[in-house]
């Protein structure tokens, strides 16, 4: 009985990390079309990275 409790709160804990994790994720980040880099990765100017 004790390990099928432990199962099933790590199967909980992973699902809910899993949730947490992707709601962080920010899919609508802009690319360049120049250089492929994020947006947030450009100089203030918008001048593409060097790297």
């Amino acid at each position: 009985m004790g390990l099928f409790s432990y199962y099933l709160g790590y199967k909980r804990a992973t699902k809910k990390a899993r949730a947490v994790r992707d709601s962080y994720e920010d899919d609508s980040e802009e690319i360049c079309d120049n250089c492929g880099y994020a947006a947030r990765q450009h100089s203030d100017e918008g001048d593409c990275p060097t790297y």
